[in-house]
């Protein structure tokens, strides 16, 4: 019997180094593996561009540019930009780095597609182009002369650009020009006063006016024409405006 029990103290005491060592050898080859595999295949397949959209100023208010950076080291399968639905072509600049040139305002969308199908969209408002008219306000007429003033919020008036022409088609000068409140007055036409006017964008306004006398009073009409031929109104402007004690 104690020969037995010394027996059976042994077989126990050397199986436990083989148990233990089965259980490393099931973790290192079977466990580990299964799980790194399993980690990797759900990144392949869910990875999505990691991308970054960047918009610059501008310095003339015609153009600018937004600079598209992908980040993620996943093979890219497509890109896509569109500014208002149209597409625009891309600037390949160095790596996964891209210039996207824009001309104009809107919503900029960006999309970026990786080769296990994901994709990353990114949109980008466009607003610092100057693509809207000079306005022409605060018109008054006193003793045939009027008086307006030309307001730009973005690229500013540009006054070596205004001019008039009378109702004979002659170029007239104005009478005075205030540059710091951008006022001008112009000897009055009663049969048309055409003035034109344009920003440092090179976007244009014209301002048609008559003007007709109703006793003492002098009353100046006029609209503002937008660049495709349409008349907007008088109340554009400043609609009907009438000087008390005119001659």
């Amino acid at each position: 019997m104690p020969r037995t029990q010394k027996t059976t103290y042994q077989s126990l005491r050397y199986d436990r180094p083989n148990r233990d060592g089965g259980f490393l050898h099931l973790l290192l080859f079977y466990i580990l593996p299964f799980i790194a595999f399993n980690a990797i295949l759900f990144y392949c397949i869910t990875s999505r561009p990691n991308i970054s959209l960047e918009l610059a100023d501008t310095n003339d208010y015609l153009t600018t540019q937004a600079t598209l950076r992908i980040k993620s080291h996943f093979p890219v399968k497509s890109m896509q930009v569109n500014l208002e639905g149209e597409e625009i072509a891309l600037e390949d600049m160095k790596g996964k780095t891209f210039v996207i040139p824009l001309t104009k305002n809107g919503v900029l969308e960006v999309r970026v597609e990786n080769l296990n199908g994901m994709s990353t969209t990114l949109f980008e408002h466009v607003n610092i182009l100057d693509d809207n008219p000079p306005s022409i306000e605060d018109t008054s007429i006193n003793d045939g002369v009027v008086t307006l003033t030309v307001k730009d919020s973005q690229s500013g008036v540009n006054f070596d650009s205004i001019y008039a022409v009378n109702s004979a088609g002659e170029q007239v000068e104005p009478l005075t020009v205030d540059r710091a409140t951008c006022t001008l007055s112009y000897e009055m036409d009663p049969q048309g006063l055409h003035v034109f006017a344009q920003d440092k964008a090179q976007n244009e306004v014209q301002a048609n006016f008559t003007s007709h006398k109703e006793g003492d009073t002098e009353t100046l009409d006029g609209g503002v024409t937008d660049p495709e031929g349409g008349a907007e109104g008088a109340e554009a402007v400043s609609g009907e405006v009438a000087a008390e004690g005119a001659t």
